[in-house]
């Protein structure tokens, strides 16, 4: 597993290379545009070169956007919906420009429930992946909590888009640590870590997940409250991480943190992560 964190891209989005090697990351995830406005400065020509040639200039690692906060395809309002599609379309072409590895996307939320919304983010998805057939860039479901109406908090939700878009190889699946547990799934055990990966590989399938987000939780099982903790620190523990750390099956796939005071606390999350490495 490769390791790394979400870093900011202040100042422009080459810089996180800088900021990622300086903490010890591995992998980097970053918001191409800020995630709590709708509309975006647009990628000039000179940006996506400086992007392109600064990443040559350092070792070989997976970079993977997150989309914004706002975007919600299973809106009830149709405005909402419509604009979030539009956004995600922008979105992924401007990955596409970057040379991104996939675009994180959270599944959205729905006042009546599942059985209405997961349909309706996943014929969102089918327009868009339709639309973005010249800018491929892989869209990655990520686990949800299920915070309120939110959807993505069963593994099953994830499968029915995938299956509702005839399982489109575009489509992977981003799993977060702190979601899954919030939404119920206890992997602290080994019985309980290789029976969440068994649902996994009959539910999905282990060549849909592409990516992790290893975040510890200041909530507790089955609460479905989204408050990420520190590694190690919060109702998860070290052993999830000491499991997936030593997962032969993961060798190579990017897992970054999104852990609070990422400022000062980026770099020991990560060596902490990095310390449950077999010697």
């Amino acid at each position: 597993m490769k390791i790394g964190a979400h870093v900011s891209a202040a100042g422009g989005a080459h810089k996180i290379f800088e900021r990622g090697e300086a903490i010890g990351c591995e992998c980097l995830q970053l918001f191409t545009r800020p995630p709590s406005r709708w509309k975006a400065a647009e990628l000039k020509p000179e940006m996506v070169e400086k992007f392109r040639e600064t990443r040559e200039s350092y070792p070989p690692q997976s970079v993977i956007a997150h989309d914004i906060y706002l975007n919600n395809l299973a809106a009830e309002k149709e405005e909402v919906r419509r604009r979030s599609i539009e956004t995600m379309v922008e979105e992924l072409g401007r990955c596409y420009q970057l040379g991104i590895d996939g675009l994180v996307c959270h599944i959205g939320a729905h006042k009546q429930g599942p059985e209405v919304g997961v349909p309706r983010y996943a014929e969102a998805v089918k327009e868009i992946l339709e639309r973005t057939e010249d800018t491929p860039t892989p869209i990655l479901l990520e686990t949800c909590a299920g915070q309120g109406s939110c959807l993505g908090h069963q593994l099953s939700h994830l499968a029915e888009i995938i299956e509702l878009n005839e399982g489109s190889s575009r489509l992977g699946v981003c799993v977060d640590t702190c979601h899954i547990f919030v939404a119920g799934y206890d992997l602290r055990g080994t019985d309980g870590y290789e029976a969440f990966w068994a649902e996994f590989e009959t539910v999905l399938g282990l060549d849909r997940l592409k990516a992790f987000h290893l975040n510890d939780s200041k909530k507790g099982l089955g609460s479905r409250v989204d408050r990420h903790d520190h590694i190690g620190e919060g109702e998860i523990g070290d052993s999830v991480f000491q499991f997936l750390l030593t997962d032969k099956r993961f060798v190579g796939i990017p897992a970054v943190i999104e852990t609070p005071e990422s400022d000062t606390m980026a770099g020991p999350n990560l060596e902490r992560l990095k310390s449950f490495r077999p010697v």
